[in-house]
């Protein structure tokens, strides 16, 4: 519920998910376990209903986690071209996400692309 990956941890054994839910359990009274996907993350700004530039995040960690995004340097942040037909899907998602959720005025879309297909997060 906290957002910008608060209490996230990449688990990479068996053995270390009782540890990592226990320590989201400190934020939260429900945690959320989910398959990790290798992949490029983007992110679509949107303001009004209308998509901004997409841009890439290349966290210089494992991942986009809360070091990573507040900490200087923590990644890097550019406007991504993507091929025509990826961007098309990209685009139509991010906007069918921003009306599902009825946002307003401003929101940002975050997502993963694994072999040209792109995942919300």
């Amino acid at each position: 519920n906290g957002g910008s990956s608060v209490a996230t941890t990449l688990v990479e054994s068996k053995e270390a998910v009782k540890d990592a839910v226990l320590e989201a359990l400190k934020y939260d009274t429900e945690v959320m376990i989910e398959e990790y996907i290798k992949g490029d993350e983007i992110t679509c700004p949107i303001i009004d209903g209308k998509m901004l530039p997409v841009l890439a995040i290349k966290p210089k960690g494992k991942f986009f986690d809360i070091a990573s995004k507040y900490e200087d340097g923590g990644a890097d942040e550019f406007i991504v071209k993507l091929n025509e037909d990826l961007h098309k899907e990209v685009e139509k998602m991010a906007l069918e996400t921003y009306k599902l959720l009825k946002c307003d005025v401003y929101a940002r879309v975050d997502m993963l692309v694994k072999d040209n297909i792109p995942y919300v997060l």
